[in-house]
């Protein structure tokens, strides 16, 4: 008589999971990559490929560039995995650590990075200050000006 599994989540060994899945994994990436300033100057777009292990704590231990774009992209793309955490793997004692891919895309969004905006507005004393106010006419109105630079 052969033992059977009694469902598909039951494996010898366990791997470290990342906690909700690929899609949380990416928005992870996303929102901690920063855009290097050279590969910025330079226009520079694709694709950087890191192979890395993950500990049965969930801890990356080792990262390696497998497909490069430029040396300042390829660092990013090493510190963004180094802070990856992944959940850990509890296999009664087994230490196991587990290789992984992803892929690190760099890509420039469609706004110019020059951008500028500017908000210009006045603030004016209500009716009941002015009379009290007559007699300093500087405080009647105010200008502001804010400038908003996006990168």
């Amino acid at each position: 008589m052969a033992y059977k599994a009694k469902s598909k989540d039951d494996k010898f060994l366990k791997v470290p999971e990342y906690p909700g899945g690929k899609q949380a994994l990416q928005s992870f990436i996303n929102a901690h990559l920063q855009y290097p300033a050279d590969a910025l100057e330079q226009k520079l777009e694709g694709v950087v490929v890191v192979h890395y292990e993950v500990d049965d704590n969930g801890i990356v231990v080792s990262s390696k560039v497998m497909k490069g774009l430029s040396p300042s992209c390829n660092e990013e793309a090493i510190r963004v995995v180094s802070l990856l955490q992944y959940s850990p793997a509890f296999n009664h004692g087994i230490r196991v650590t587990s290789k992984k891919k992803v892929n690190i895309y760099f890509k420039l969004s469609q706004r110019r990075v020059d951008q500028t905006f500017q908000i210009n507005y006045t603030i004016k004393e209500p009716e009941k200050q002015k009379e009290i106010a007559n007699d300093e006419k500087s405080q009647e109105s105010q200008n502001y000006t804010y400038s908003i630079y996006l990168k």
